[in-house]
């Protein structure tokens, strides 16, 4: 039997940031999915301080993004 948690940590500009924990038997695996609006992409990361980082790093390309950054002023996204 496998269990599944999802937990969003982190969604600014159109950028998520959530934890996944899956628990099969007596194994426990945590990983990070980061999707970002800008480009629609969806990537999965096994070391947390690496999510945090290609988080901050995706924020900041998505708000020189003219298409998100229209996005933001008509209130369809979050800054």
């Amino acid at each position: 039997m496998v269990v599944s948690s999802r937990a969003t940590l982190r969604d600014q500009a159109g950028v998520k940031l959530v934890r996944i924990e899956r628990l099969a038997k007596q194994q426990r695996e945590i990983s990070f999915r980061l999707s970002s609006h800008r480009d629609g992409s969806q990537r999965l990361i096994m070391d947390e301080a690496e999510a945090h980082r290609a988080f901050a790093r995706e924020v900041a390309a998505s708000l020189q993004d003219p298409v998100v950054l229209g996005l933001i002023e008509r209130g369809v996204l979050q800054n």
